[in-house]
């Protein structure tokens, strides 16, 4: 199997409550029980065998009829790119077929990934981050506000054991849309985290953050 490994900065984005329970109890907070999300991940590092995949950003809108470890969800990634072959290797590592993390989720899709390769565009700014899939759909956060002073306010997440991410800073989904074909939502005022994430189907060559 080849080896890859991904690491750099991951806006997440769903329609569960600030902090997204899910991350903690496995049930979404929606207002319908059921997980929409979107997120986008841009890699400072990372390869698949001797393919060089820094620079590249990938897209994925996901939906869930119910909690995700209940299974039954859709998936669509889209990828920007350089070349073929990082392409190529996106992928396979996001349709889950060369193990670890993305094979998890996929095992909780009722068809496998749709991976397209087109432009992703996204802006890191902490809890202000934004991106956008031209055609597909958007997603802008904002610092959590004070409900009475209406001071903004940090608010962090430590999962020393996460498999997503270890540590995010959570803030406010302001706006999220995404239109497709069996996945299409738009929220305002929901969960979103910006936080750094390193995958890799090597658990060995993982150091500790």
């Amino acid at each position: 199997m080849p080896s890859w490994r991904l690491a750099g900065t991951e806006l997440e984005f769903c329609n569960c409550d600030a902090g997204c329970s899910c991350n903690f109890t496995g049930w979404p907070t929606s207002e319908v029980g059921n997980c929409e999300g979107w997120g986008a991940e841009v890699i400072d590092s990372g390869h698949f065998d001797d393919v060089d995949l820094a620079g590249c950003r990938i897209a994925t809108a996901q939906w869930w009829p119910g909690a995700i470890h209940e299974g039954g969800g859709r998936s669509r990634s889209f990828v920007d790119c350089e070349t073929d072959e990082q392409f190529d290797a996106l992928a396979q590592i996001y349709r889950g077929e060369v193990g670890e993390y993305f094979e998890l989720f996929a095992s909780t899709y009722a068809e496998p990934t749709v991976v397209e390769r087109r432009a992703v565009d996204v802006t890191l700014d902490r809890r202000r981050s934004s991106f956008s899939v031209d055609g597909v759909g958007f997603a802008q956060m904002t610092p959590l506000h004070d409900v009475v002073s209406g001071e903004e306010f940090e608010a962090r997440i430590a999962l020393p054991s996460g498999f997503i991410w270890r540590e995010g800073d959570v803030a406010q989904g302001e706006r999220i849309k995404v239109d497709l074909p069996g996945i299409a939502f738009e929220h305002t005022g929901k969960h979103a985290v910006v936080a750094h994430f390193d995958w890799s189907n090597d658990t060995d060559s993982l150091s500790p953050e």
